[in-house]
């Protein structure tokens, strides 16, 4: 597991990660498990700025945001393209901010003495064996979306910070401050859509520095991720191809691959082991985690692809994958029940009928369940 962790605080603190790397410029601050190239950091008298993860700033621009650090502008350091941690500190006071998507979130812990900050919470809790928090434990199986705990962590005594908020640390103590803003104007289609092409575009050639590139070729939003790579060079793409699927993915992985330059396709089959939840009652088998997480149960089949991944390029490079893309770009069907709560009965029969078509069932059952409550369509 990468993570990165840092002490904010008197002379009190006596511990650092395990095998943990110090990032230049910032006193009591460590990375762990993340590669030196992925952790850069700049600094001029006071101002020091770093960035750990996959961030598309280059050395100059990250040099000049030492003038956006100096002013405390926090948001704008959050606008480059990529996935990343932001640590950036300007005289007395320390900023700590994760990313929107949640890969660098970001906890902390006070005490007399200072706060301790970490993107992962488990480390925090092992500095005095802080017990689970049965009930935000529950809350996070149940619904499966971090914000559902606001700023609870699954540990007692560690605090987490929401998404779209940063970690303020002075003299005076730890803050949560938002920098995002909680809700957006409602933007048409047709402006919206280049603006997410281009962040998209953006993105991927962010992380295409020149390291070999793959891709799974699957869905819509790998398979995306897959053509604007392959328009930068050369992607080993590669499609797990069970015959105990019962789906699409391979025939439109094959037409894509076929009309996309560049995109060499691999098909990777299944064997006995490679079923969901398998690998379950072993754990030392599983990839290591901050909490439980849904992808376990795909484990076998995701080390399958990687596997495949591994023998096609030449070394280690940067793999793109479409996991969960849909549900940035579209709601979850649950949005039907509300709709239905709000009594919009015609809106949830046009939606659900929409939702048949694209899954090729029969929109039957969408009607009986609107009926149901003696609905009436002409609503």
């Amino acid at each position: 597991m990468r993570w990165s962790a840092g002490w904010y605080g008197g002379t009190g603190h006596d511990r650092q990660p395990a095998g943990g790397r110090a990032v230049p410029g910032l006193e009591a601050t460590w990375t762990a498990g993340w590669p030196t190239a992925r952790v850069r950091a700049v600094g001029e008298g006071a101002a020091v700025l770093a960035v750990v993860g996959e961030c598309g700033a280059d050395d100059h621009q990250l040099q000049d945001a030492l003038a956006v650090v100096r002013a405390g502008k926090w948001r704008a350091l959050t606008r480059w393209p990529g996935s990343y941690l932001v640590i950036a500190r300007s005289g007395q006071t320390l900023a700590v901010i994760g990313d929107l998507a949640g890969q660098h979130p970001v906890h902390y812990r006070t005490d007399v003495a200072g706060t301790w900050w970490s993107t992962a919470a488990s480390a925090l809790a092992a500095l005095d064996g802080a017990p689970v928090d049965v009930t935000a434990l529950a809350a996070h199986l149940a619904f499966g979306q971090p914000d559902a705990l606001a700023s609870r962590s699954l540990f007692r005594t560690v605090r987490r910070v929401p998404g779209g908020h940063l970690l303020l640390i002075g003299p005076d103590g730890a803050t949560v401050e938002r920098y995002e803003p909680a809700a957006y104007a409602p933007v048409e289609l047709r402006q919206a859509a280049p603006v997410v092409r281009a962040a998209l575009a953006e993105a991927v050639a962010a992380r295409g520095d020149g390291r070999p590139v793959s891709a799974d070729l699957a869905g819509l939003d790998s398979t995306t991720l897959a053509c604007l790579a392959a328009q930068r060079g050369r992607v080993a793409a590669v499609t797990f191809a069970d015959e105990r699927l019962r789906d699409d993915d391979l025939a439109f992985a094959q037409r894509t691959a076929a009309a996309v330059p560049h995109l060499a396709h691999h098909t990777v089959p299944g064997d006995p082991g490679t079923v969901y939840y398998a690998g379950l009652d072993n754990l030392g088998h599983l990839p290591v985690t901050d909490g439980p997480n849904v992808y376990a149960v795909t484990a076998s089949i995701k080390r399958t692809v990687l596997d495949t991944v591994a023998e096609k390029t030449p070394a280690p490079g940067v793999h793109f994958t479409g996991a969960a893309g849909d549900a940035v770009l579209s709601a979850p069907s649950s949005y039907l029940a509300d709709l239905l709560r709000e009594r919009q009965h015609r809106r949830a029969w046009q939606h659900a009928s929409v939702h048949a078509r694209l899954r090729h069932t029969s929109t039957i059952a969408p009607a009986l369940l609107v009926r149901h409550g003696d609905c009436d369509l002409s609503d």
